[in-house]
C-alpha cells in the first residue's frame, strides 16, 4: 500500500514538472526531463526570503540559464 502511493506520487511529480516545461513555452525546458531541471534549475545558488506571509527565491542576477529560470519562475506565477 506505501509503495502504491509512493509510485503515484513520483508519477504525479513527473507529470506537472512535465507541464510545466511544456506551459513555460520555452523550446529547452520542453526537452528537458526532471533530473535535467533538477541540475540546472534547482541548484541555482540562492536563498529563501520568508515574509508577509509569503515565501520568496532569492538569487543572484547572473545566474546560469537565466531565461529557463524566468520561464520556469513565469509558469508558476512568480
Amino acid at each position: 500500500m506505501a509503495n502504491s502511493a509512493l509510485m503515484q506520487c513520483a508519477i504525479l511529480a513527473y507529470n506537472t514538472t512535465r507541464w510545466m516545461g511544456m506551459l513555460s513555452g520555452n523550446r529547452q525546458l520542453i526537452k528537458w526531463e526532471p533530473e535535467s531541471i533538477r541540475c540546472y534549475l534547482i541548484r541555482v545558488a540562492g536563498h529563501l526570503l520568508t515574509g508577509g506571509r509569503q515565501l520568496t527565491i532569492g538569487s543572484n542576477k547572473d545566474v546560469l540559464y537565466k531565461t529557463e529560470w524566468d520561464a520556469w519562475l513565469a509558469v508558476g506565477g512568480w
